[in-house]
């Protein structure tokens, strides 16, 4: 049997493999480092890496480990770091030119706890500017490109983060969520991406774009990976207020009730469809209770999420919008400037509906132990796509990709984004579990028992074969 290279393993088995010494962290970063310099110029995943630093850290992690020292659950395992995550060593720019000559700074809380508990810090992944976008192809750094077919969109706005993922540069990343930032480009580049409750994880040192609506969350190739990741990462925090000790979740219910949302606002092609409803099969044959339901008001929700981002994003902008305006790339500066045009009664407004919402989605979970629908309506779209047909509707790349990963980010609920098929032209396709508040643990169980009798979180893009 041919032996896998190290690059392609899970986060589980590395560490296996490390605890009992059949390898060394030495030995995985130069996998990972040798994987990054196959697919750079292809896929434009990270916008900076330090070889010298990631072989250094390595070096002394497996020193520790030959004396008997273990740092923590993750050590001598790489990861991804967003560029919008404050690093000590390496520079943080949301890949804007306003930020272009940002000095190197302290660590963001989640990348100090990913330090701790002995991960190495596997440089910055390119973004969407300022994670203001869902497509990853305005970055100061170039796009991203996905390693399923580098003619098509990773998807944004931690689009670096999965497409070094898939393409099995690393086995974990960090990414942010604003309306799907970390589970859009986990559905398009085929990996699995986990946007927690607000409130769960440290927000301190990650640049934001919506106060209200931000969340940093974990990325990896599979659901239990996601389960080691937010287990670190998970703590209270006093330099992010938000953060919150209490983390009681109803309890999981003997037979898991799967609410599937239909009607307004949910949408999907063919392809994606198609992969929905045999994904659905196999919760079925799980043992699982499928109950379709819709969510009145849910299609004005959309609107709701975008007056609540654009306020905010250029109410924290203002600084840099007096100063730096034509720093910004085009795309990102017309959507602040409009930001600044909202009226305050529209923002409360929005907030208001917002309000009922969260209380429909919660009832519904009353019932039920997660909610589920399509991460996307469509497979990863060409560069250059600009305007899609869904079904009989007309819509926009950026919209494509936001209209329904944005209701885990306004209902503040956890939602992970999981493979679960394959478009005709070869493209993943994925299915997202949304749960309680603070109920991430149940949603991953869910999402690991599909993947115990699934396979398409374990495909590979043919570039990596």
């Amino acid at each position: 049997m041919t032996e896998v290279p190290l690059n392609e393993l899970e986060v589980g088995d590395l560490v296996r493999r490390l605890h009992r010494r059949d390898i060394t962290a030495v030995a995985l970063a130069e996998a990972c480092l040798a994987a990054s310099a196959r697919v750079r110029n292809t896929i434009n995943a990270h916008v900076a890496l330090d070889e010298g630093k990631v072989l250094s850290e390595a070096r002394a992690l497996d020193e520790m480990r030959e004396g008997g020292i273990i740092a923590g659950p993750l050590h001598g395992i790489p990861v991804a770091i967003k560029d919008n995550f404050w690093t000590r060593d390496y520079p943080t720019t949301a890949c804007s030119m306003v930020l272009a000559d940002a000095p190197a700074g302290i660590d963001a809380t989640l990348v100090g706890r990913l330090r701790n508990a002995g991960a190495i810090i596997f440089g910055k992944t390119n973004m969407h500017e300022w994670a203001y976008g869902a497509t990853n192809a305005s970055s100061a750094f170039g796009p991203v490109h996905n390693p399923w077919n580098p003619d098509h969109i990773a998807g944004g706005s931690s689009g670096g983060s999965a497409a070094a993922l898939a393409a099995r540069v690393v086995p974990a990343a960090l990414g942010s969520d604003t309306g799907g930032s970390v589970r859009i480009p986990a559905a398009a580049c085929g990996v699995c991406g986990l946007k927690p409750t607000y409130g769960r994880l440290s927000r301190f040192g990650v640049l934001p774009l919506s106060f209200s609506l931000d969340v940093a969350g974990p990325m990896a190739r599979s659901a239990r990976d996601l389960g080691a990741l937010l287990d670190v990462l998970s703590s209270e925090d006093s330099r992010d207020p938000t953060t919150r000790v209490d983390r009681r979740a109803a309890a999981r219910s003997a037979t898991t009730r799967l609410a599937v949302l239909r009607g307004e606002g949910v949408l999907c092609d063919e392809d994606v469809g198609h992969a929905f409803e045999t994904a659905l099969g196999v919760f079925r044959e799980a043992g699982c209770i499928i109950t379709d339901v819709e969510v009145p008001g849910l299609e004005r929700g959309f609107g709701v999420w975008k007056v609540i981002m654009l306020a905010e994003a250029s109410a924290w902008h203002a600084r840099y919008l007096e100063s730096h305006v034509a720093s910004y790339g085009e795309d990102v500066r017309v959507q602040l400037q409009a930001g600044q045009h909202i009226a305050a009664v529209d923002y409360l407004k929005a907030q208001q509906f917002r309000t009922r919402l969260v209380g429909r989605f919660r009832e519904l979970l009353e019932q039920h132990d997660a909610v589920c629908l399509p991460t996307l309506p469509i497979a990863a779209p060409a560069f250059g796509e600009t305007d899609l047909v869904v079904g009989t509707r007309r819509i926009s790349a950026q919209d494509a990709m936001t209209v329904m990963p944005w209701i885990a980010n306004v209902t503040g609920l956890p939602a992970v984004s999981i493979p679960s098929g394959r478009n005709a032209a070869g493209l993943p396709v994925a299915l997202t579990l949304m749960g309680r508040p603070f109920g991430e643990e149940t949603i991953l169980d869910i999402a690991e028992t599909f993947q115990s009798v699934t396979d398409w979180h374990t495909l590979k893009p043919g570039m990596v074969a």
